[in-house]
């Protein structure tokens, strides 16, 4: 078949869970199908600005087309409109607002899935993103969205239940996924689903990198953005709070950009961007793996944790990052201060446990995910769509 994977941005220099997923799918879809990229000109997902060169291009041996974004994001119009639509009465005007203001605004890639009669379906990412929404609405009955969505007020914006009950079929990353769209919705959907999980990348690294970077023996490690909607300055909080009554409490190393002010602590240690190698020693070598986050469509850091045989502790108060703890047995996870003190007190004091959910973790990851499995359960969908047009 001949498929498009529309996407609000894309390549080697972007960082980011759905970006880095589609790419994965991407690239093994590729193997069986035709596949190529519609995408954006833009890098950065906080202004959306314009870095790539707009035009086709080839990345993983994939055709790459970038349409330019019309206008850079403005964060305090943003914030207004977000202000408004999630906490005040509004009309279906300021909802499609806010998609606008969200951003990336690119009416020329929806013109250009328009024109694409030889496409036979759009895998269009994240319903939230104007590319993911409109990019969706535009292809119509060969429109299947990768919602990608996480626990937050915007999944249960009404203009977005539109969507859900428009696109011809759903590629969920987790349960939790599926189940929160069809709470959002109201009722069970009707179009065709698949939860396909995800690939991962993760190889063992050893412990060279890792002394390179001059760590210690003994961290808790957080990668990720370094952002409040990650729930990383609750976690600045608590680590601080316990470091001021467990004085050998490990100090904290972080990965990832930070949008957030990082606290000048000497246990709290900011290492930036590292390269895949270094983030995968790191993960070995870490204590526990901690992910802080509330809004998790699927927690590519917390797989990459069990892949490597590393414990993870995660936020409760994310449904799917408690499903994976439980369905793994391969972390524990936390409510409030209270738990979070307990549960990484123990973990950190007991290595036969931290040994015990490392490896049902990786075990779990193992025999569940690969970009194989997902390009196949993506496979199946595809042809029961494309089964039921053949049957009209």
């Amino acid at each position: 078949m001949r498929l498009a994977l529309v996407i609000h941005r894309y390549g080697e220099e972007v960082a980011g869970g759905s970006e880095a997923h589609g790419r994965g799918l991407a690239r093994e879809l590729g193997k069986t199908h035709e596949v190529e990229i519609l995408t954006t000109c833009a890098r950065d997902y906080l202004s959306w600005r314009n870095e790539f060169e707009p035009g086709s291009s080839t990345v993983d041996g994939l055709s790459v087309t970038r349409y330019p974004v019309v206008r850079t994001r403005d964060l305090k119009r943003f914030a207004a409109v977000s202000d408004h639509v999630f906490n005040e009465p509004h009309d279906r005007e300021d909802e499609e607002r806010w998609i606008v203001e969200n951003g990336p605004f690119v009416p020329e890639l929806v013109d250009a899935i328009r024109r694409r009669a030889d496409i036979d379906f759009f895998l269009c990412y994240s319903y939230r993103y104007f590319t993911g929404v409109k990019g969706a609405l535009a292809a119509g009955p060969r429109a299947i969205l990768v919602p990608t969505a996480e626990e937050d007020a915007a999944v249960r914006l009404k203009v977005f239940a539109e969507l859900f009950r428009a696109v011809r079929g759903f590629l969920y990353l987790t349960p939790e996924e599926r189940e929160l769209i069809e709470s959002a919705v109201g009722r069970p959907l009707d179009a065709p689903s698949r939860v396909i999980g995800s690939g991962l990348n993760a190889q063992r690294s050893g412990p060279a990198p890792r002394e390179r970077l001059r760590v210690p023996d003994s961290y808790l490690l957080y990668v990720g953005r370094i952002d409040r909607n990650k729930g990383v300055d609750t976690l600045f909080r608590y680590f601080l709070w316990l470091n001021d009554e467990w004085a050998e409490c490990p100090p904290l190393i972080l990965v990832g950009h930070p949008v957030l002010d990082i606290p000048a602590h000497p246990k709290i240690r900011h290492l930036g961007f590292v390269s895949e190698e270094e983030k995968s020693s790191l993960i070995e070598g870490a204590e526990v793996v901690v992910m802080p986050s509330r809004y998790e469509s699927l927690s590519m850091v917390v797989l990459e944790a069990w892949a490597l045989g590393r414990p993870v502790l995660a936020n409760a108060a994310c449904a799917v990052l408690e499903g994976q703890c439980r369905r793994s047995n391969g972390g524990l996870y936390y409510r409030d201060y209270a738990e979070f003190r307990l549960m990484l007190r123990k973990l950190v004091g007991d290595s036969a446990l931290r040994a015990a959910l490392g490896t049902q973790g990786e075990r779990y990851v193992t025999s569940t995910y690969s970009w194989a499995r997902a390009a196949a359960q993506t496979d199946d969908l595809l042809h029961e769509l494309k089964g039921q047009a053949a049957a009209v």
